[in-house]
C-alpha cells in the first residue's frame, strides 16, 4: 500500500456497505439512514457532490459526519459560502439554508 502522502486525496462519500466478521459477531455497515431520519435532512447525492466540490478547493467535508454532525455541517457550509468558488458558494448557501430549517424544502 503507498504511503498516505503518496495517495491522491478523494472527498469521502460515506461509508460503503462492508461486511466485516469477527469471530462469531458480524458488522453490516449499509447506506445511511434516508434524509427524513437524519439530523439535517438533505439528500446524500447532495452532501456526496458539495463533498467533492470541497475537495477541489481544498477542504476536507466527511458525507457521513455532514448528515449526522450539525455543528460540523454548519462550519463547512459557511467555509464553503465564504470562500468557495461559484458553484460551491451557491451549494454551501443553499445547504445553510437547509440547515437553519432543519431540512430541505419538498420538491
Amino acid at each position: 500500500m503507498k504511503p498516505a502522502a503518496d495517495r491522491p486525496l478523494r472527498p469521502s462519500t460515506g461509508p460503503s456497505p462492508l461486511l466485516v466478521q469477527h469471530a462469531s459477531a458480524v458488522l453490516v455497515i449499509g447506506q445511511l439512514l434516508p434524509p427524513s431520519a437524519r439530523p439535517l435532512q438533505v439528500e446524500q447525492a447532495t452532501l456526496e457532490r458539495f463533498s467533492a466540490l470541497m475537495a477541489q478547493n481544498g477542504w476536507s467535508a466527511h458525507v457521513s459526519r455532514l448528515a449526522f454532525d450539525r455543528i460540523y455541517a454548519r462550519e463547512r457550509f459557511a467555509i464553503a459560502r465564504r470562500r468557495g468558488g461559484p458553484e460551491l458558494a451557491a451549494l454551501g448557501d443553499e445547504l445553510l439554508e437547509f440547515h437553519r430549517r432543519g431540512r430541505a424544502p419538498r420538491r
